[in-house]
């Protein structure tokens, strides 16, 4: 027995009203900064993770840099996917309360009054609805990815700035965690990078990696009262912790710079490729940018500039 109907298609129109759903939220927000650009900006005016120009485009000029492809769009769903399979888990054991993005949300303005919003992933609350634990959830995408944060123990670094975010403004202890759903089959040339005796790795009959298997891998965020960062994998066997480039300071730094690039006409210079120890990254994230060929040719004329971002939309 068949029928007209067109399960593609019916796929194919919920992707797409999920993404008219999101523009029209998009252009809801305009104005407002986001804790989803969390950048820092050190006293001598250098930037890491979030870039201050993309920050700018996406929420002054309301600019999508890098609308999804199909493709994207459906792993961006696992991403979605993933907060609810970790919520519908700690319902079953956590005795307090939990709250989701809109039923806790952060704001704060800079010195000129530009808010800064944001929703957190999950956070847990006590039996009385006080906030005592955040989360930040990311999935593992690649089996680089599952490298750099599971293995080699560096959690990407707009991701802790996002977290360390919503940790000083909620004033509670936060979790980052990744969690990869699949087997990520291990190519060649990358076999050197994992230890074949790790209980996360499978191997083949000569007893080399064969694939990085699934599992969670979760940072500790601490903050201090002065704003001072750090950060170890909450199953570190020797407790070791590692103390971030980036403190709370130089995150509002950063906002404060974006929220006057317009008056002041500047771009401020692009974003170092750090790690959040201040150890250099294995590739240049300029280089990734569908905004580089902009930033390349007018790099130093903030009109010119401007005009050729909003010619691009």
């Amino acid at each position: 027995m068949s029928n007209k109907i067109h399960l593609t298609k019916l796929w194919e129109e919920g992707l797409a009203h999920d993404r008219d759903q999101h523009v029209e939220g998009e252009k809801s927000k305009l104005g407002n900064l986001r804790a989803g650009d969390s950048g820092a900006m050190s006293r001598q005016g250098d930037f890491i993770g979030g870039c201050p120009r993309r920050a700018y485009v996406r929420t002054q000029l309301g600019i999508e840099v890098d609308p999804p492809s199909r493709d994207r769009t459906i792993m961006f769903e696992l991403g979605k996917a993933n907060e609810t399979i970790w919520v519908d888990k700690l319902k079953r054991v956590w005795q307090g309360s939990i709250k989701q993005e809109e039923e806790i949300p952060i704001s704060w303005s800079t010195s000129n009054g530009t808010r800064v919003t944001g929703r957190p992933d999950v956070v847990l609350c006590d039996d009385k609805g006080k906030p005592v634990l955040g989360i930040e959830h990311k999935a593992a995408c690649s089996i680089w990815t599952s490298r750099d944060v599971s293995f080699e123990g560096n959690p990407k670094t707009k991701h802790m700035l996002q977290a360390v975010h919503y940790a000083w403004q909620l004033k509670v202890p936060y979790r980052l965690v990744y969690t990869q759903y699949v087997d990520y089959a291990m190519p060649d040339f990358a076999k050197k990078f994992f230890n074949p005796e790790d209980p996360r790795i499978s191997v083949n009959d000569k007893g080399q990696p064969k694939a990085v298997l699934p599992h969670e891998t979760v940072y500790e965020i601490d903050v201090s009262p002065a704003g001072q960062v750090r950060y170890k994998m909450e199953v570190a066997p020797d407790n070791t912790w590692t103390t971030a480039i980036f403190t709370t300071e130089d995150i509002a730094r950063f906002y404060e710079f974006v929220s006057t690039m317009a008056q002041n006409k500047t771009l401020g210079p692009r974003p170092k490729s750090l790690k959040p120890s201040g150890a250099k990254m294995s590739y240049d994230e300029c280089g990734y940018c569908p905004l580089k060929d902009i930033c390349d040719k007018y790099e130093n004329s903030w009109e010119k500039w401007n005009d050729a971002v909003k010619n691009k939309k």
